[in-house]
């Protein structure tokens, strides 16, 4: 039978460990990489590079399509579209990215789609990461059902986000509705516009393993003439490149979804 001594000792080293563990556990938690995060930033840039260069093309060719075909439809790898974050997007977009986000990717999946980001926050970098279940229940509808929330590998409450979320995408001309559904969140977008928004129509959004394909209709066929999207020169031109600021530090899930959907300073 231990002595009462060696019995307070032992109590006193554990509650000890409890006590170093827990940060040290939340901190692991907090910069937790997901592994199908880390294989797609791991892509070596001479493969980038040109997958980028083709999301490129194939953009170029899905706007003429749109202005110029009563019917269209386009086909995008998800390498393609993380070549295209990876090589251009902080490039041309800096002023749309906060400062402190980088490395965003996705990853296309059964009717879903997988969406992560890094974010710097003071003397760490977590992994923020979601999965929704996408579908176009209607034309120029777009519902998306947030199934998961990460930041690293704590789950991150939903409703911390959904209000910031929805200003920002009315601001862009979005108009949001949540509603709650047994399976998560589920978010209705429509576009809102002014006048009138039915002459370009996405009517089929499918996710596949891979790949994402959508296919609408262009009512006012012609009209305006062949466009074309700018390249990157041009895009660069108009963009500056962001100037990384240092962040104060602080910890926790809260703080680190703050910075990521904060605009850039």
């Amino acid at each position: 039978m231990p002595k009462p001594r060696s019995r307070w000792v032992v109590i006193g080293l554990a509650v000890l460990c409890l006590l170093v563990s827990a940060p040290v556990g939340v901190w692991v938690a907090l910069t937790h990489q997901p592994d199908f995060y880390r294989r797609a930033v791991t892509i070596p840039h001479a493969q980038t590079e040109t997958e980028a260069k083709h999301f490129v093309e194939q953009s170029i060719q899905l706007s003429n399509d749109i202005i110029n075909e009563p019917k269209w439809e386009a086909v995008f790898t998800d390498h393609e579209v993380n070549a295209w974050l990876a090589e251009d997007l902080l490039k041309s977009f800096a002023d749309l990215v906060p400062a402190n986000v980088h490395d965003p990717r996705v990853i296309f999946d059964m009717d879903r789609i997988t969406a992560a980001f890094q974010v710097d926050r003071g003397s760490f970098t977590s992994v923020v990461w979601l999965v929704a279940r996408v579908r176009v229940p209607e034309g120029n509808v777009l519902e998306l059902t947030i199934e998961k929330m990460r930041v690293g590998a704590l789950p991150l409450p939903i409703e911390q986000v959904l209000e910031r979320v929805t200003r920002q995408a009315r601001d862009r001309g979005l108009d949001v509705q949540w509603r709650e559904d047994p399976d998560g969140p589920v978010a209705t977008i429509r576009y809102a516009s002014k006048g009138r928004n039915d002459d370009v129509v996405l009517e089929r959004l499918n996710i596949l393993e891979g790949k994402i394909v959508f296919s609408g209709r262009s009512n006012g066929v012609g009209a305006g003439g062949p466009k074309r999207l700018p390249n990157r020169r041009v895009l660069q031109s108009r963009f500056p490149r962001r100037n990384r600021q240092v962040q104060p530090e602080e910890s926790g899930p809260e703080s680190v979804l703050r910075s990521a959907i904060s605009p850039a300073s």
